[in-house]
């Protein structure tokens, strides 16, 4: 998997606008057909202004799934499925999607899908469609907002392979667009009935009317343009309130410091800088609906990045938008496996710098700012591991030693610490690990610093500097780790320690905290701890499965009595044990490690199956199979997904 592998997309109509944009570009070729080389100049100029008028024609009376662009790249459409016993009139949509232009500036969009599943009463928490903040290099958050009125309930709501985000409502469709590398925000509607956008920016702002709309002027500087709406424009207090009224087709742009252009520029940019992101991608073994989801998640992954720092959103909705560093360890390691080195290396940097002078970091930092979370799920300690996992990784993918020697002090700080800590008890301290609930000797924390350090021991001997001692770690932990997580064919998921008497004298040694089976002990596994076909490795990927498998609608829970998403704070599924989609795809990823395809590829279907139109959910209904909504979409699943078909069926492996 460390062996970068460049494939050259094909195929026809890999990202297609609709039909409307395919009508006019076969009417194009036909006409060009036609004329002779004399007239050609006159010919684009006539062409043009045909192509501009069918356009506005064919979009204003077509339904939205013919128009604009499709959940589709080929034949695959993305679905989500419905839980009869749920409040769900429609199936699952995402509530919250974040859009970036991949240099300078975020947006979060609230579809106005409603959300549910955030209290035990099983309450409908909705907020209307709208651009909820705004972020913008050099300035922050930005005191602007814009609510969309009358679009009517939302019943659903996807992201396109154009990267662009569509709702739709009973009173019609939006489509959400930032082209990459621009200042500039779209929505693009067709409605039957007229809807209101309130654009409010709060703080040091002025105003001036513009040709076609309004100058927001301060810090930074937006001009609302919409040339065929109703605008008017007024002081509130100090709000600078922008009211666009349009009705049918229309379009509404926002430009961030940047001069407004229109929507057919904007359309051509936005397509043409997708796809030649996309096609920058390494290419899996994969084809139809399973391909597509691995470029949709690829799309979610760069999107929930951070532009200005590098940190990932674990999710969009609320209530997870934190860089946790553990998922955004997993995010990078996607990116920079497909191929989109900026993006990993822009992380890894990151991390190095908000490293704590010992050489550990927190769990999660602020998705805006980078600061970290001082109050939130203390300790946690994989995430040592993961970063010297992905910064090898990079040096495998890139050879890129210059940005190595950059990430070296944080390296040598990671390192360090662990030795006081190993070569003194054996292991690493107890920490909440993986899943935050449990203070103890988790086995995931202490398998993840274990590959950790295999990792490291691999780039310290490649770079020529000393890994002797690495290796002494090495041995001391794994001895420890074999030695008191392997009990009865499986590996416990935590130990904590615990006095016993023992020939007239008390005696600590570590005990299980319960018969707990944890799904998160096949993932070290896969990235080399042991032989993934050694006995010890079967038995224990069996003793999850045995344990942890839903037969009813597929997939693993994560832990034996899990309750998350059936409590108090998250009571949107209908029983315990929920299964999830990274377990699940630990598992995938096992089945590829040991050559069994098959097995394999059943799971990342069943992946895709129960997503929301392509967006990977956190977890499922342990009953009825439909997508959690509170939690997604859940970024890491997308990542595992990337990271695992990219795998499927290739001669590389995950752990070196």
């Amino acid at each position: 998997m460390f062996k970068p592998i460049h494939s050259t997309l094909r195929g026809k109509g890999f990202v297609k606008f609709g039909k409307a944009t395919n009508f006019l570009l076969r009417a194009y070729v036909v006409v060009g057909v036609m004329v002779s080389w004399s007239r050609v100049a006159l010919t684009v100029v006539v062409i043009a202004l045909v192509i501009t008028a069918l356009m506005m024609i064919i979009i204003r009376f077509k339904p939205h799934a013919s128009v604009v662009s499709l959940r589709l790249s080929g034949s695959c459409t993305f679905s989500s499925v419905a839980s009869p016993a749920l409040p769900y009139g429609v199936p699952p949509s995402p509530s919250y999607m974040l859009l970036s232009n991949w240099v300078n500036m975020s947006i979060l969009v609230s579809t106005g899908f409603p959300i549910f599943g955030l209290s035990k009463s099983g309450a409908l928490v909705t907020m209307p469609t709208s651009i909820r903040w705004l972020l913008v290099d050099g300035v922050g958050l930005v005191n602007v907002s814009l609510y969309v009125d009358n679009i009517g309930n939302v019943h659903g709501s996807y992201l396109t392979l154009n990267n662009t985000l569509i709702v739709n409502g009973t009173n019609g469709w939006l489509e959400f667009m930032v082209p990459p590398y621009t200042g500039l925000v779209f929505i693009v509607q067709n409605s039957t009935a007229p809807l209101t956008y309130v654009i409010e920016a709060s703080g040091n702002y002025t105003y001036s009317s513009v040709s076609g709309g309004v100058a927001i002027v301060g810090e930074p500087n937006i001009t609302v343009y919409s040339p065929s709406s109703s605008i008017a424009v007024s002081m509130v207090g100090k709000v600078v309130q922008v009211v666009v009224k349009s009705t049918g087709f229309s379009y509404l742009e926002l430009a961030i410091d940047a001069k407004p252009i229109n929507l057919t520029q904007a359309l051509a940019i936005n397509g043409e800088r997708v796809k030649s992101w996309l096609l920058r991608s390494r290419k899996p073994n994969l084809e139809g609906c399973l391909l597509d989801e691995y470029y949709l998640s690829l799309l979610l992954i760069k999107d929930s990045q951070n532009p200005l720092i590098g940190g990932f959103a674990a999710s969009p909705e609320p209530i997870y938008l934190y860089t946790w560093v553990r998922d955004s360890s997993f995010d990078a390691m996607a990116l920079q496996d497909a191929g989109h080195y900026e993006s990993a290396a822009r992380y890894w940097l990151w991390m190095a710098k908000v490293q704590n002078f010992s050489g550990v970091w927190f769990t999660r930092y602020s998705f805006f700012n980078g600061k970290p979370d001082h109050g939130y799920g203390i300790p946690e300690y994989d995430s040592i591991g993961l970063f010297q996992i992905g910064v090898y990784q990079y040096y495998q993918l890139t050879r890129n030693k210059t940005l190595i020697m950059q990430l070296l002090p944080a390296l040598n700080r990671s390192l360090s610490w662990e030795y006081r800590w190993i070569m003194s008890s054996g292991l690493i301290p107890q920490d909440l690990s993986i899943w935050e609930d449990l203070y103890a000797y988790n086995f995931w924390t202490q398998a993840m610093d274990l590959d950790g350090l295999l990792a490291s021991y691999r780039l310290y001997g490649e770079l020529g500097l000393n890994n002797t001692w690495i290796l002494n770690m090495i041995n001391r932990l794994n001895e420890t780790l074999q030695r008191y997580f392997y009990i009865g064919g499986c590996y416990v998921r935590a130990l904590r320690p615990s006095e016993v008497f023992y020939k007239g004298k008390t005696q600590v040694t570590l005990v299980p905290v319960s018969a707990t089976y944890d799904s998160s002990v096949i993932l070290p596994i896969d990235y080399g701890l042991i032989n993934p076909l050694s006995s010890r490795a079967i038995n224990a990927v069996d003793c999850v499965i045995n344990n942890l498998w839903d037969s009813r609608v597929g997939g693993l829970a994560r832990y034996s009595g899990d309750v998350y998403h059936y409590a108090a704070y998250l009571y949107d599924s209908s029983g315990e044990e929920p299964p999830w989609v990274i377990t699940t795809l630990f598992l995938a990823l096992y089945y590829e490690e040991v050559g069994n395809n098959t097995a394999a590829l059943n799971l990342l279907n069943w992946t895709v199956n129960h997503s929301e139109y392509g967006l990977l959910p956190e977890a499922i209904d342990p009953n009825y199979g439909n997508p959690l909504p509170s939690t997604s979409p859940l970024v890491w699943s997308a990542s595992m997904y990337v990271i695992d078909a990219l795998n499927y069926n290739n001669q590389t492996s995950v752990g070196g």
